[in-house]
């Protein structure tokens, strides 16, 4: 075996090939003050706030990034033009606590931030901006294998001319690259021409999913993004409190295809006669907005605070909602919702919306727009409303599945239930079934739980296929603990237990009234074990089932 490595490795160099490298971990922390500061480990991480700059500087393609949490400057001699520049083949993973193995063993995004900051002298407490960061990354020849995942990005400003000094103040992205963006914060970033959060031109088309984009000032065109003749896609972004003379989160200018889908776009602000505080479209093209919730956006001198579309043909909104946007002079109508040139289907828009098809104009009843929770009420008219043909991703903003059946609503959209809500938020069925069964003589006995869980509301329990005439233990509880018993598995917490008999023909009722004192997203978990001389440790169990306050 000794000789065969060198002799592979010297056949690979008579063919023109190099060995592979192999791929590394590189680690992080601006917080470490003992080590080596070469980023051989936790320990030995490179360190301080140009310790992402040394990363970055030996990384080659296959290597991935660990970052702790702390503040890393793209500078630390103050040069402005200094940046964070993506590789491609390297992916660059934030939000470490330190001395995990694996992204998937970071804690929740906001518990531990590594911060990108272009406030190179630390004075933005006092509205000093001039000495800060022109961009904070910079994606030149970068392709979808070039990741940032699980940043903030905040305090750049592109406020020079020249060299696209004036864009692009979080993310630039020139030419022909796309870059792949997650898990990203950016934050209170400015700009003079567009695109405070990020500027994307000339064929670029990155992709950013599960971001938000917040208190960027944008300048001219764009508080968030600036998109021009390119294409970028957003899936599950929030886009809030951005600002900018045209296009108060986003302005697409010739676009090609971008796709906009279960965002959030929400207190945006357009402050020139332009207008679309949410989005601005125009000089031909096309863009997509799909499972969009655009709310409480204000053009403060145009009339079309939501959307304005300026002469894009290719443009459609679908199963999306437009609520509370206000145009110049306090409006709320349709048209300051969106302007009638848009062709909008299965859509909520207040006001009412003539252009297209499947449209409502009802109160969304959402759960809490103040806190941002815009889960669709239990009476709400986008539930089961959408056009399931214009889904496109599994999972709605919060995370939730799409497509969930809310027993009891009508189904008034399109496709094979179940139907998609309009809205980034799908509202979920109280009832989930957590599966968990244990066979006996029957199968698998099987809990149905019904009823809206509203204050004071019917609600019932409904076993079937379980043994006749048996010995039933009702558990109930407010937590899942999957404990193991009787060779199957205990699914609730036992906070209560109740003891009936099955009928002879293997069933059971129960019904129950909700309490009228439990909070919104109370969980509760429920399950019937009972006596089985067929199963194999004489006791059967139903399936889990949990139940969460509406």
């Amino acid at each position: 075996m000794s000789h065969v490595l060198p002799r592979l490795s010297l056949l690979l160099i008579v063919l023109g090939l190099a060995p592979l490298a192999s791929a590394d971990t590189i680690f992080v922390d601006a917080q470490l003050a003992t080590g080596l500061n070469d980023g051989s480990s936790w320990s030995d991480a490179f360190q301080g706030s140009n310790g992402l700059q040394d990363a970055l500087a030996v990384a080659t393609s296959g290597d991935d990034i660990f970052v702790a949490d702390g503040e890393y400057l793209p500078s630390n001699t103050g040069d402005r033009s200094a940046s964070f520049a993506l590789k491609n083949g390297v992916t660059i993973y934030g939000s470490f606590a330190g001395g995990e193995t694996g992204p998937d063993d970071r804690p929740p995004f906001g518990t531990a931030d590594s911060v990108l900051n272009g406030d190179l002298a630390g004075d933005d407490g006092a509205l000093q901006f001039s000495e800060n960061s022109f961009h904070l990354i910079t994606t030149s020849g970068t392709n979808s294998t070039a990741v940032l995942d699980g940043f903030v990005v905040t305090s750049g400003n592109a406020s020079a001319s020249g060299a696209n000094r004036d864009r692009g103040a979080g993310i630039l992205c020139i030419g022909n690259v796309s870059p792949t963006i997650r898990h990203c914060r950016f934050i209170a970033n400015r700009c003079v021409f567009g695109g405070a959060a990020g500027y994307v031109n000339n064929g670029g088309s990155p992709s950013f999913t599960d971001c938000t984009f917040e208190d960027g000032v944008g300048g001219s065109f764009g508080g968030a993004f600036d998109i021009a003749g390119a294409r970028a896609t957003f899936l599950r972004c929030l886009f809030r409190g951005n600002t900018a003379a045209r296009g108060g989160a986003l302005e697409l200018f010739a676009n090609t295809g971008t796709e906009v889908d279960s965002c959030v776009i929400v207190d945006n602000t357009a402050t020139g006669g332009s207008g679309g505080a949410g989005i601005w479209l125009g000089s031909s093209g096309s863009a997509r907005v799909r499972n969009c919730t655009i709310v409480s956006n204000t053009a403060t001198n145009q009339a079309n605070a939501g959307i304005r579309n300026q002469g894009v043909s290719n443009f459609q909104v679908y199963n999306s909602i437009l609520w509370d946007n206000t145009g110049v002079g306090g409006g709320q109508g349709a048209g300051n919702q969106v302007n009638a040139s848009t062709s909008v289907f299965n859509s909520l828009v207040q006001g009412g919306f003539a252009r297209g098809s499947g449209n409502v104009s009802g109160d969304p009843l959402f759960a809490d727009a103040a806190n941002l929770n815009f889960t669709p009420g239990a009476a709400s008219p986008v539930i089961d409303a959408g056009d399931n043909t214009e889904v496109l991703t599994a999972l709605d903003y919060m995370g939730n599945p799409r497509q969930v059946d809310v027993p009891g609503v009508v189904d008034t959209g399109i496709g094979t239930a179940p139907l998609v809500d309009m809205g980034a938020v799908e509202r979920q069925s109280v009832w989930v079934d957590l599966g968990g069964a244990l066979a006996g003589t029957n199968g698998n006995p099987s809990l149905t739980m019904t009823g809206p869980l509203t204050p004071g509301s019917p609600n019932a329990a409904a076993l079937s296929n379980t043994a006749a005439s048996a010995l039933c233990v009702i558990f109930a509880g407010f937590t899942q603990v999957n404990m193991p018993l009787q060779g199957g598995v205990l699914i609730p917490e036992p906070d209560f237990i109740r003891f009936m008999f099955s009928s002879p023909s293997g069933t059971l009722n129960l019904p129950f009234n909700w309490p009228t004192n439990l909070p919104s997203g109370f969980e509760s978990y429920y399950q019937i074990w009972t006596e089985d001389a067929g199963a194999i440790a004489d006791y059967s169990a139903s399936n889990g089932v949990q139940g969460t306050t509406p």
